[in-house]
């Protein structure tokens, strides 16, 4: 992946609610994984991410050419021995000669499909944004659509080592912003704002955490009252654990379930999630551990 790298300086972070390739509403979401080897061993596994279906579409086309190709490859490659020990070694030559230009064949055919089903506004037919994982003192990332990794930088203030790319990438997308006009504002009732119990029902008719996660910070935004924020938490940290304590109440073991535990602990804890219903997740499970 070439894209922008932007890194923060924090665990935690603000996500544009918005596909990273193609700038749509989401209406799924994307799970990033990190990246093997050191650079990713204090990070989170990954890091689910808003996506379209239609991004998403031609990203699981594109990610699975090869795949495909290679797992033609694979088989070919063990029918030729089998059929070089049991014949003539020339014979089993043969058969990788014949499928090694269809393998290729399937792949580029694939990608094609995969760009062609990009939109106008898409970065490109693969994944738009690769978690780079954290440093130690920064998450970082590599996006592909220069509009989304401007707004994702700008809604994030603790950036750190903010290359010569991304700053003129920031300065022209504030002349972009300030030269465009603003629309006249239409004269309308504007409608009473959300009660808790308003958000509460919005957040539980959601089934992506991604929007989850963004619909609770909003709302967190809005109440400072310590028991209203508390309700809204609830609410969250209730349908997130909901699957955690399905499956542990299915381990029919003390020791699977302390390990079990302690896996998805770890999870929430390098999981870019809102910093109240983290606590309160943690605390939840520290109180299940047998």
């Amino acid at each position: 992946m070439s894209g922008v790298i932007v890194e923060v300086a924090a665990r935690r972070f603000a996500v544009p609610y918005e596909c990273p390739c193609c700038g749509a509403v989401p209406d799924a979401e994307l799970w990033v994984p990190a990246p093997r080897g050191p650079t990713g061993g204090q990070s989170a596994r990954g890091l689910r991410f808003p996506y379209c279906k239609a991004c998403l579409q031609h990203v699981e086309s594109s990610e699975t050419a090869g795949l495909l190709s290679a797992g033609l490859m694979v088989a070919a490659i063990a029918a030729a021995l089998v059929v070089a020990l049991l014949t003539r070694w020339y014979i089993g030559a043969l058969i990788v000669v014949v499928v090694a230009p269809l393998a290729w064949l399937l792949a580029q055919r694939r990608r094609t499909a995969a760009r062609a089903s990009c939109g106008p506004a898409c970065a490109g037919p693969g994944k738009a944004v690769a978690y780079l994982g954290w440093s130690g003192n920064a998450s970082a990332f590599s996006f592909e659509s220069l509009t989304y990794t401007a707004r994702f930088a700008e809604q994030n203030a603790n950036l750190v080592n903010v290359s010569t790319q991304l700053r003129r990438l920031l300065e022209g997308h504030k002349i972009a912003r300030a030269a465009m006009p603003t629309p006249a504002a239409a004269a309308e009732a504007v409608p009473p704002p959300m009660s808790v119990r308003d958000w509460v029902a919005r957040i539980e008719g959601t089934r992506l955490a991604t929007a989850r996660r963004y619909w609770l910070q909003r709302a967190l935004d809005v109440f400072h009252e310590e028991a209203e924020r508390a309700e809204l938490v609830r609410a969250v940290c209730k349908l997130e654990l909901a699957p955690v304590l399905a499956k542990l109440d299915r381990l029919a073991t003390t020791g699977a379930k302390r390990d079990y535990l302690h896996e998805v602990t770890e999870e929430i804890r390098t999981d870019n999630i809102p910093e109240p219903l983290q606590i309160a997740e943690l605390r939840e499970l520290e109180a299940l551990r047998p």
